[in-house]
């Protein structure tokens, strides 16, 4: 303020001083230091009397725009981080929709006559269709063909082997194989006697069996057997894991399927 008041005096003391002499001016500048002395303190007591410019407030508003700058900059971080999680979770647990010539991702019709037991592994098995094979995250290993079929039966609390080539030995073969009846096969190599891949009957009507399972080409998929070339040549029998021995003998044989 004092400055600006030398200043405001100055420029004063300069417009009413006349294009005189030396002298003449110090005369002058002498008479008029009362007026000036009046008009300085008129000044500073106008501004000191005049509302005090927005400075401050500008300076909270760029800090508040600065701050919601950097609010807006982190939330846009944030939610391109959780898309790139989304779509990394997407990809890992892709779930298929639709059909194709002798498989499905849609469940199958479970009969009303079915165990119960029976009936809740199926349902664990339909809510894994559309889960890219060895799927992780969902088990405490991955969704490979033993891995699916140990998982779902582990949600019933049976525990069973986590190899398809165990899994043959630890079954009871059968030759007509009714829905949670394990199908075995041979791996990628035709010619090969040993079991590399097997799945789960969900259905078997008129000898057109059905099962699930996880494959490497297609996921977690209903597919037909008999309907599929590749499976039908590979197709190394069935067999009842023990935990299931005694639910189907329950029903008449005439019944025992849809």
């Amino acid at each position: 303020m004092s400055r600006y008041k030398q200043s405001l005096t100055t420029f004063a003391v300069v417009l009413l001083l006349p294009f005189t002499s030396p002298t003449t001016q110090a005369a002058q500048l002498q008479s008029s230091l009362p007026i000036l002395e009046q008009t300085s303190t008129a000044a500073e007591l106008y501004l000191e009397s005049a509302p005090a410019k927005a400075s401050q407030p500008k300076a909270k508003n760029k800090r508040k725009s600065k701050t919601n700058t950097k609010s807006a900059q982190a939330k846009s971080k944030a939610l391109a981080k959780n898309s790139k999680k989304h779509k990394k979770d997407k990809r890992s647990r892709s779930r298929r929709r639709g059909s194709g010539l002798g498989y499905s991702y849609e469940p199958v019709e479970i009969a009303s006559h079915t165990p119960e037991l029976i009936r809740s592994v199926m349902e664990h098995g339909h809510e894994l269709l559309g889960h890219r094979y060895r799927s992780s995250g969902i088990a405490p290993w991955p969704l490979d063909c033993s891995g699916f079929v140990k998982y779902i039966f582990s949600l019933e609390g049976i525990k069973i082997p986590h190899s398809s080539a165990a899994l043959s030995v630890y079954t009871s073969r059968l030759s007509d194989p009714k829905p949670g009846d394990l199908v075995f096969f041979r791996g990628s190599n035709r010619g090969s006697s040993r079991i590399g891949h097997v799945g789960m009957v969900v259905s078997n009507e008129a000898g057109d069996i059905k099962m699930i399972h996880s494959s490497s080409s297609k996921g977690i998929v209903i597919e037909s057997i008999t309907g599929s070339a590749y499976y039908s040549s590979r197709y190394m029998g069935a067999g009842r894991l023990p935990q299931l021995a005694g639910h189907w003998r329950q029903l008449p044989d005439s019944i025992a399927m849809p």
